[in-house]
């Protein structure tokens, strides 16, 4: 972070726009599974590409919650931007535009939680999947204020997948 504006240090070596967008989303969710780890939960990444979630947390007595992380950065307006709720996208040069669309938003059965990761700080955004039904296929982070930070969420959806069980 500078100390002028509280925002990390971003692509200091000025790498390709594309390529650092996919690093950049490789280092939110290392940033998502450290804060979580921080947070005293195990938390472990996920090592299959483009699978439907990229980490597993335990929250105790044998609860095992799917998280997939989203990093979210500025908008073109320099606000903070919006994070999206489907996977399966892809894009860059490399992409076949003829190809049918594979975006799909996430459910329970992909996943219990959605972590977004604020790019600028590291703030994360816990949201339960069920809460996903609520909104379309992205929301503004400014608008998610009570999942700010608020770790126990994570142990309120691991109390009703034991009740549920």
């Amino acid at each position: 972070m500078t100390s002028e504006n509280k925002e990390w240090a971003r692509n200091l070596t000025k790498t390709d726009d594309g390529i650092f967008r996919t690093t950049n989303g490789s280092a939110d969710e290392l940033i998502g599974i450290g804060r979580t780890i921080k947070a005293g939960f195990n938390c472990s990444r996920v090592d299959i590409p483009n699978g439907r979630y990229d980490a597993i947390v335990d929250v105790g007595r044998s609860v095992m919650l799917r998280i997939q992380i989203k990093g979210v950065g500025k908008n073109k307006n320099g606000k903070l931007g919006s994070v999206s709720f489907t996977g399966g996208g892809r894009s860059g040069k490399q992409i076949n535009r003829e190809v049918e669309s594979r975006t799909y938003k996430y459910t329970a059965k992909d996943i219990d939680v959605l972590m977004a990761v604020d790019s600028r700080n590291g703030e994360c955004y816990i949201i339960p999947v069920k809460d996903l039904k609520k909104w379309g296929t992205a929301k503004s982070l400014s608008t998610l204020k009570e999942y700010k930070e608020n770790w126990d969420i994570l142990i309120k959806i691991a109390n009703e997948k034991r009740k549920n069980n």
